[in-house]
């Protein structure tokens, strides 16, 4: 891995830096275990397979979710909405950190790097920053629908480099970090930014820029996200 010098970092949140992933396991699992006309049907490993197919590139839309869960098992009652309300109520309470991204944030606020959270949703993602105890750790984090528009379109990315704070940069010095493709990457990379994707096990897809650097977990980054003092002393 090539060794590059960031002057801002800009990060996803949602399996970036907490495990959205783990989480939603859980939640269709109670979900499975509510509904007889899913569990008397299906076994659970073939019925969180189907579940994932509603999460590509980790996003989700619980209410079109619902949708297809009631094509696949007609007995399953509810609606779109109460299947929402249920998704991030769940999701509030069992969110975590990934482990050891506490301690990256941490090390990151300590080499004062200029950096902050650009992530797609609502409330729920604030509320997710509060479960998680992110909220007095991180410096700053743009929520898409409280900004007017998603990732992947630029003027959200160019919210968060506004927020760096950084005089004279250049977006090509700001990394973004994040796990989808096609709203991570793809908007990072539109904007000039670079790009580190979390791979989660996952290849690569081909109808995406490819990122700059492929990782496991962000502390793989820690060699790109910091500051060297020259001779003087400064920065």
């Amino acid at each position: 891995m090539t060794t590059q010098i960031f002057r801002g970092a800009l990060f996803d949140l949602d399996d970036t830096l907490v495990d959205r992933k783990s989480a939603y396991d859980d939640i269709y699992r109670v979900l499975y275990d509510r509904h007889e006309a899913i569990h008397s049907q299906t076994p659970w490993k073939d019925a969180l397979e189907f579940f994932w197919t509603l999460s590509p590139d980790n996003a989700t839309s619980p209410r079109e979710a619902f949708i297809e869960i009631q094509k696949r098992w007609p007995g399953v009652t509810g609606d779109p909405e109460s299947h929402h309300e249920f998704y991030f109520t769940q999701m509030i309470k069992i969110m975590k950190m990934l482990p050891g991204a506490m301690d990256f944030v941490d090390w990151m606020n300590s080499t004062g790097v200029n950096w902050g959270v650009v992530t797609n949703g609502d409330e729920f993602q604030v509320e997710k920053i509060e479960t998680t105890g992110l909220k007095n750790h991180v410096p700053f984090v743009v929520v898409s629908k409280f900004f007017g528009v998603d990732k992947p379109a630029p003027e959200v990315f160019m919210e968060g480099v506004r927020l760096l704070d950084i005089p004279d940069i250049q977006t090509e010095e700001i990394l973004f970090v994040g796990d989808n493709p096609h709203t991570d990457i793809i908007g990072a990379h539109g904007v000039g930014m670079k790009t580190a994707w979390i791979h989660m096990g996952r290849e690569f897809p081909d109808d995406a820029p490819y990122p700059d650097f492929i990782v496991a977990h962000v502390e793989e980054l820690k060699v790109h996200l910091h500051r060297h003092l020259d001779r003087s002393g400064e920065i």
